[in-house]
């Protein structure tokens, strides 16, 4: 006897197209719900758009900017040259008495310089000088120092007879004022009138180039006296004239022998002023070539 089937029986193991669209849609729901709490499928958001690729920016070039030198500082004006003051023209010899005055006014002279200048013939006077100085000569009369008045002391000991120191005193005033004068000041004042030296020593029949010389001859003359105490050197009377006994002072130019006689600290100090005196009018004649 045949037995029949039922269909339970028959679809054993087998799945029919109702459980096959319950089982898609199942996994619908579970696929959107994990993309949803995962936040991989945005809520109500509209997808951003893809920007476009934008082309590769050209790197810019610079220019370069010239650069300017640094600008010179602009030179400080120079001050205003003062215009160069024109010397007094050059007066004739026999009317220059108050151009040497005027040029040595301001430089203290002391009493024998003011004296040295009140008579004229200043420039003419003062080459004689020069000139009897040159030849050794003490032109007593000229300068505007007197001699001593007092007479000469003399130290006897009964074995020989020498200059007393005490007559030394009497040149004190002329060294001292010979101390005094300012050289320097007196050659500057005077040296746009040296011309008129010049010409006034031509009247001694000398080149007038030579009173240079001159000049420098009488300075050596003193500068050059021999460094003797004349308090030890022996004296002897001759036809009322003490002599020095020793023949190397006695021949001495008198300049030099009055040199002695001032005393060794008085000649000293008129040595010491002839070689700064000296000194300056060698400078003066080497700048003038």
């Amino acid at each position: 006897m045949r037995r029949h089937t039922s269909p339970c029986e028959y679809q054993v193991g087998a799945v029919n197209p109702a459980q096959v669209g319950l089982m898609a849609a199942l996994v619908v729901i579970v696929t959107a719900g994990t993309l949803v709490l995962t936040g991989s499928w945005p809520l109500n958001k509209t997808p951003e758009p893809v920007p476009k690729p934008q082309p590769a920016a050209q790197a810019e070039i610079a220019t370069p900017v010239p650069v300017e030198p640094p600008a010179e500082p602009k030179p400080e004006p120079e001050p205003p040259v003062e215009p160069l003051s024109t010397p007094d023209p050059l007066p004739k010899l026999d009317e220059s008495d108050n151009a040497v005055r005027d040029a040595v006014a301001d430089i203290p002279l002391g009493t024998a310089g003011q004296q040295y200048l009140l008579p004229g013939n200043i420039i003419e006077r003062s080459t004689s000088v020069v000139y009897l100085m040159a030849e050794g000569e003490v032109p007593y009369k000229l300068l505007p120092i007197a001699r001593p008045k007092a007479a000469f002391p003399i130290a006897d000991d009964g074995l020989r007879v020498t200059a007393d120191p005490v007559g030394y005193a009497r040149y004190d005033a002329l060294a001292k004022w010979v101390e005094s004068l300012d050289i320097e000041a007196l050659l500057s004042a005077l040296d746009w009138l040296l011309p008129l030296f010049r010409e006034s020593w031509s009247f001694y029949g000398a080149d007038e180039s030579s009173f240079d010389q001159a000049v420098l001859n009488t300075l050596d003359l003193i500068i050059y006296t021999p460094q003797v105490d004349a308090s030890e050197a022996r004296l002897v009377l001759k036809e009322a004239l003490w002599l020095y006994e020793d023949p190397a002072i006695e021949s001495l130019a008198p300049i030099q022998k009055q040199v002695l006689r001032m005393g060794p600290a008085n000649g000293t100090a008129i040595k010491d002023k002839a070689g700064e005196a000296r000194s300056l009018w060698v400078a003066r004649l080497t700048v003038e070539g």
